[in-house]
């Protein structure tokens, strides 16, 4: 539930992004590979470094395990300009209806309090790892931070360790 309220903090705040118009029709069967149960960890950090030089992590924020099916990549491509993912500012945020089979075939978990996440069982598969930080500023309106996505790919059920700072 947190996750869903800071995204929908993110994207009421970030309205000035544009609409993004999908083309690519979501298709479960194509990513029901994530409820599969694999041999597999996804571990890692999220991160972004603020303009005063420090460092905020995802600490108590939930992480989403997306399955990078064909919807999936052209939706990563179109909202952060590269289909490998990477950072879109709080300001920046696109606005996209995605249909709910998009968020139930996803993953969550949270990360702790050093901002380190951790994935288990993960079947063979190309995913997205993506968050959002967003933490407030002294004497300004808008929140600074936004979200983060990176790509990962996991085969022959080896464990993978990813940074996400975009």
């Amino acid at each position: 539930m947190k996750f869903l309220n800071s995204l929908l903090l993110f994207f009421f705040v970030a309205a000035c992004g544009g609409t993004i118009e999908m083309n690519e029709p979501f298709n479960s069967s194509e990513v029901s590979f994530v409820n599969r149960s694999g041999s597999a960890q996804i571990t890692g950090q999220a991160f972004l470094r603020q303009r005063s030089g420090g460092v905020v992590t995802c600490a108590g924020n939930d992480v989403a395990l997306i399955p990078a099916g064909a919807y999936a990549k052209e939706f990563i491509t179109r909202a952060f300009g590269d289909v490998r993912g990477g950072r879109i500012p709080a300001i920046m945020a696109p606005q996209v209806q995605h249909p709910p089979e998009f968020g139930a075939l996803q993953r969550r978990t949270t990360c702790d309090a050093e901002g380190d996440f951790e994935f288990r069982d993960v079947a063979n598969g190309d995913y997205y790892i993506s968050t959002i930080l967003l933490w407030e500023v002294p004497g300004q309106i808008i929140p600074e931070g936004g979200a983060l996505t990176e790509l990962v790919q996991v085969r022959n059920g080896r464990n993978q360790r990813v940074l996400v700072n975009g």
